[in-house]
């Protein structure tokens, strides 16, 4: 599973997109003038937890089926050792930190599950750094930063989300497809 070149581009768009709806959903929800703040609360958290899963699998999907082809085009038949324990750790980390997350909105602390998500994804990249050939370090201090960043300005963290998963995958991708290309 890598994020190189058009990978991270697609997921860096598919963040944006889905960031930009649930954020538009919170703000007509919390403002109540729309047809979405008259949902009950409970309603209303399945809905934007759905939404959340439905990202996730497509963006799983399509990084799958753009790596499986990349990796046909190159002759690789099956996943690779470190391919597979890449994908073990963010896996293990998507349902630790689904686990966490949700004890998070349970026990009333919202504010700290999109820092928690920055964070969490940043110790999954520093990780699996060991078994990849590109930046996933660096990619994972930035969304270390940006999470902590999030934890000091709660007011903007849906920019700094958007920027960590959005922009920062798209720049990710664009560096690796630039220096395939040359």
């Amino acid at each position: 599973m890598s994020l190189r070149g058009i990978t991270g581009i697609l997921a860096g768009v598919f963040s944006l997109i889905f960031i930009f709806a649930i954020h538009l959903l919170l703000l007509q929800y919390a403002s109540g003038s729309s047809g979405v703040s008259v949902l009950p609360i409970s309603f209303f958290e399945i809905l934007i937890f759905s939404i959340s899963l439905i990202y996730i699998l497509i963006s799983y999907v399509t990084i799958a089926l753009i790596n499986k082809r990349r990796r046909k085009k190159i002759f690789f038949r099956k996943w690779d050792f470190k391919a597979k324990i890449i994908r073990r750790i963010y896996l293990m980390l998507l349902l630790l930190g689904g686990i966490i997350l949700y004890f998070l909105m349970t026990n009333g602390l919202i504010k700290l599950i999109i820092p928690a998500s920055l964070l969490l994804y940043g110790i999954a990249g520093i990780i699996s750094n060991r078994y990849t050939f590109g930046a996933t370090a660096i990619l994972g201090i930035v969304f270390l930063i940006i999470g902590f960043l999030a934890l000091l300005f709660p007011n903007l963290v849906f920019y700094l989300w958007g920027f960590a998963f959005g922009v920062c995958h798209i720049t990710y991708g664009l560096f690796y497809y630039r220096s395939s290309k040359l």
